[in-house]
């Protein structure tokens, strides 16, 4: 190998690292836009009435189950799920009034409050994401202490639960790439709980006419609260191969959406950036 080959090949290393670092400071750099709106998240004092609330009721209900012994054991199993539920889109709904509050308290807005920022909708979903995951932990860990006879159980539903209401911040930021606030926002988020209601009917629906998914028909409170969709036979626990086909199932959906999320906001950056050139 002569000199010129060494200096190419030089050069050609250097390229690629600094190409690396480059990836690397994109990486750290998004990740830090997303701890940012997570940490914020922790600070929200709304947020944490609502996971208060959502706790005591837990440990009410179970008081009273028991004191009393007031229902069958999958009912308040499902009264519990539907507890977790109802928490988890509070926890949203929290979410999305902290950061139009926290936008507001700030004319000037950082890279982890501006959501002109490139790619902000896929940030804020992430960080939504595992700020859910945080609050169905706790309500999971207050469960299984509760009711640590049907721990698994518990863990099973409440994994299911959350994996069916993280689809409503997905379907959100479709509507509402920028989580804007105002007639636009609440109109996003009636369309994210129709969407919600809309999967768990389904869900429902299979579980009466498909015996490959009748495991899943008590998991919603729906089987509960409505006579005419209860069915006789309760599964507690559901055991393999059904649980790895339920939980590839949930996942695949909300990959599915998104997948989706991400190309809606990389259409909206190419057009703004069409836009911003056409206009120069």
């Amino acid at each position: 190998m002569n000199r010129d080959d060494l200096y190419s090949a030089h050069a050609e290393c250097q390229q690629g690292c600094r190409d690396i670092i480059v990836q690397m400071r994109g990486f750290f750099a998004f990740a830090e836009s997303v701890e940012c709106i997570l940490m914020r998240q922790f600070g929200n004092r709304l947020l944490w009435v609502v996971v208060g609330t959502g706790l005591f009721i837990v440990v009410y209900l179970n008081e009273i189950q028991r004191a009393t012994m007031r229902w069958p054991t999958e009912h308040l199993l499902a009264l519990l799920n539907f507890v977790v539920e109802v928490v988890l889109l509070a926890s949203f709904a929290s979410a999305l009034i902290w950061e139009s509050y926290a936008r507001s308290r700030r004319p000037q807005p950082d890279a982890g409050h501006s959501t002109d920022t490139k790619g902000y909708a896929i940030k804020f979903h992430l960080a939504i994401v595992l700020l859910l995951l945080v609050v169905a932990g706790l309500h999971l860990a207050l469960l299984s202490y509760f009711q640590y006879i049907h721990i698994l159980t518990v863990l099973q539903r409440g994994f299911l639960i959350w994996l069916t209401v993280i689809l409503v911040p997905t379907a959100y930021l479709l509507v509402n790439p920028r989580a804007r606030g105002g007639l636009k926002g609440l109109g996003a988020f009636f369309v994210a709980l129709l969407a919600l209601i809309v999967a768990e009917w389904t869900v429902v629906t299979l579980s009466l006419v498909s015996p490959a998914w009748e495991r899943l028909g008590d998991v919603y409170y729906w089987n509960q609260l409505l006579p005419q969709v209860a069915q006789e036979r309760i599964w507690l626990t559901i055991y393999q191969p059904y649980l790895g086909w339920y939980f590839l199932g949930y996942l695949g959906g909300n990959l599915i959406l998104y997948l989706a999320l991400v190309l809606r906001v990389k259409a909206i950056g190419r057009r703004e950036k069409a836009a911003s050139g056409g206009g120069k």
